[in-house]
């Protein structure tokens, strides 16, 4: 028997504790989503963050059964599978909201377990070599790209491998900052606040004179309702798998730029000038390693 307490919070009765401890699955389906579908307004990340990220693993066992070991051994699978770092955090933290709303709400006695004042050990991928596409393999991403003229998100992507910028630029993006007669994109780094020029070459001009517009929307990339599209995640996730890629990262079409870049003769200490916050040494260490291994 579930009662509702005065803040809408779904409770559980207390001689109905543990005595039969709901499915982490079926605890968010029933109590979390339905509480944060009134409460947050990001409540369509969380939906899919469990349903690719958390679920899966998660979903079949007891909320009483959930300990930190078990939720070591899932951060574990994500950072094994290719997730960026920062991913596997908010993975984490998400997990351990909803097990804290269980232990508040009645559903568990305590949540000790998850009281840890660290979160759990993620691996960072410090010493993940960079995946770095031939040109052929960048020519069949692009064409993959191009069958979905109409996804913001395709688009995006698209701009990302022509200029080697970073997501928040491209996504940030708005036609003031768009100089075609000069051949430059103006950004603003989110950290410094200062402001640098984004080099076109002559097929990054042509695509973005063909991207859609619509009146009123200062956008480059734009949702359905108009709105700045900001979460291109989920889209990125079934393009690399059609690619037959699914260990691609985004920020790898940074990397396959910048070896781009090297591979023509552009120095490595001009290469902070063309691509923003990157540091020349880091990736003259990146890439040193990748050529003596016999990468293309």
């Amino acid at each position: 028997m579930v009662r509702e307490t005065k803040g809408g919070v779904p409770a559980a009765e207390s001689n109905t504790v543990l005595n039969a401890a709901p499915l982490f699955n079926n605890f968010v389906q029933e109590r979390y989503l339905p509480f944060v579908q009134q409460n947050k307004r990001s409540w369509k990340v969380d939906r899919g963050n469990l349903q690719r990220h958390i679920l899966p693993y998660l979903g079949g066992y007891r909320l009483s059964d959930i300990t930190a070991e078990t939720l070591q051994g899932w951060i574990d699978a994500l950072s094994q599978s290719g997730l960026a770092h920062s991913t596997c955090v908010r993975q984490y933290w998400l997990a351990k909201y909803i097990m804290n709303c269980a232990a508040r709400w009645g559903y568990l006695p305590e949540d000790r377990a998850l009281k840890a004042p660290r979160s759990l050990r993620v691996s960072t991928d410090q010493g993940r070599s960079p995946v770095l596409l031939s040109s052929s393999e960048l020519d069949r991403l692009l064409g993959i790209l191009r069958k979905y003229p109409y996804w913001s998100s395709a688009n995006a992507i698209y701009l990302m491998i022509l200029t080697g910028a970073c997501k928040s630029e491209i996504l940030g993006l708005r036609w003031e900052d768009v100089d075609l007669a000069r051949g430059v994109l103006t950004v603003t780094a989110n950290f410094t606040g200062r402001q640098r020029l984004i080099p076109l070459n002559s097929e990054a001009q042509k695509f973005i004179e063909k991207l859609p517009r619509r009146e009123g929307i200062p956008w480059l990339f734009f949702t359905s309702l108009g709105t700045h599209l900001t979460y291109i995640t989920r889209d990125w996730y079934q393009l690399r798998d059609e690619f037959g890629h699914p260990e691609l990262r985004l920020q790898d079409l940074r990397h396959c730029f910048a070896h781009f870049l090297i591979n023509i003769g552009i120095q490595r200490s001009e290469l902070r000038h063309i691509m923003g916050h990157y540091r020349p040494e880091a990736l003259a260490e990146k890439y040193t390693a990748v050529n003596h291994a016999g990468k293309p």
